[in-house]
């Protein structure tokens, strides 16, 4: 089954971006910084596409771990995934906002 969506999946996307970060050879910044940096650029451009109608989804299968030998990554740069994007079938449903300080606590002394 997960071999074939890896083999299926990938035709079935108009276009599909490697996620891949390259990290700060000075260790100037936690790891999970950059990896969060990366995550809210990928979120932007979900959002982006989104916008526009176009069906996006960021996935990380597990062979990504191999991508050095496929993608001519250099040192410190490692693949978090794909991010693939296409036209799909169906609407997209409203989204559900509740407000804000529904999911906030405001702590005053």
């Amino acid at each position: 089954m997960k071999v074939k969506k890896l083999q299926e999946n990938p035709q079935m996307a108009s276009a599909i971006i490697a996620i891949c970060m390259q990290r700060d050879p000075k260790e100037s910044l936690p790891e999970w910084e950059e990896v969060a940096a990366v995550a809210m650029a990928v979120q932007n451009m979900w959002l982006q596409c989104t916008e526009m109608g176009i069906g996006s989804y960021w996935s990380s299968p597990g062979l990504i771990k191999y991508m050095d030998e496929f993608l001519s990554l250099a040192e410190g740069e490692k693949c978090l995934g794909f991010f693939y994007m296409g036209n799909f079938d169906g609407e997209l449903t409203e989204g559900k906002r509740e407000p804000i300080a529904s999911k906030t606590e405001w702590i005053t002394e």
